[in-house]
């Protein structure tokens, strides 16, 4: 099915009748790396979300290209959101979207920094219990047991599963002479605008060395087989919830 943008006014009363799921896109423009383009954490939902255009009935949203990258503030290419406005901003798409009648929105999102506040949205979204927003945070929460065969390395920001993915997606962007592993170790969490560069060198923390366009087809291959299976289960009003014996 098209995007949601590329219906007309008719399209869309017609069409969307097919389906009582949205799906919605979020990314962000941020440094990764001196390697990766800014745009990776749209790129890669974005092409998921095309697969899921053109093999379900699923309704696709425009995507959105920017969230919260306060941690790469300092790095130049990047733009951040404040959390109070993307709050409110997903929570006005949601709750549009949920006005035309569909019961799901699946939120496919690109970058960890959207996540809590997709959530905090999706609670005032649904606050009245009458419809259903489930996050996907893909990187994290597709195409595991692929990730745990292939990748090298622990996950990262720019590291060999994301320029993996990006080699596979769009080659084109990625230089990989540039690619030069980065990770700093800290014993607690810290939160710092002074120390972002130091926590964060050259915007990277990974080593994209590892990648390859053979791991990230086979992470994107995996992770496309999940989004449609999901996709197809909310069609018939199955939420994906594991089921445990009770004692």
């Amino acid at each position: 099915m098209p995007f949601w943008n590329e219906f007309t006014h008719g399209q869309f009363l017609s069409e969307c009748k097919n389906t009582n799921i949205a799906v919605f896109v979020t990314g962000s423009l941020e440094a990764h790396g001196r390697h990766l383009p800014l745009g990776t954490d749209t790129i890669l939902p974005e092409h998921l979300a095309k697969h899921i255009a053109e093999n379900t009935e699923a309704v696709v949203l425009p995507t959105i290209p920017f969230g919260d990258s306060w941690i790469f503030n300092q790095f130049q290419g990047t733009i951040s959101v404040q959390p109070k406005t993307l709050i409110d901003f997903y929570t006005d798409i949601m709750k549009g979207v949920f006005i035309h009648g569909f019961k799901y929105i699946v939120a496919l999102n690109g970058h960890g920094g959207n996540t809590p506040h997709l959530e905090s949205a999706a609670r005032l979204a649904t606050k009245k219990g009458e419809r259903v927003v489930i996050i996907i945070n893909w990187w994290r929460d597709l195409a595991k047991d692929v990730r745990n065969e292939l990748v090298e390395t622990p996950m990262g920001h720019a590291g060999e599963d994301e320029t993996s993915e990006m080699l596979f997606v769009r080659p084109d962007l990625v230089d990989m002479q540039s690619a030069n592993p980065a990770r700093v170790a800290t014993r607690y969490r810290v939160v710092s605008a002074w120390y972002r560069e130091e926590l964060y060198p050259k915007a990277t923390y990974g080593d994209p060395t590892k990648a390859t366009a053979e791991k990230g087809k086979a992470i994107m291959e995996q992770a496309k087989q999940e989004i449609i299976t999901l996709i197809e289960e909310l069609e018939m009003g199955k939420l994906p919830l594991n089921e445990r014996s009770q004692d």
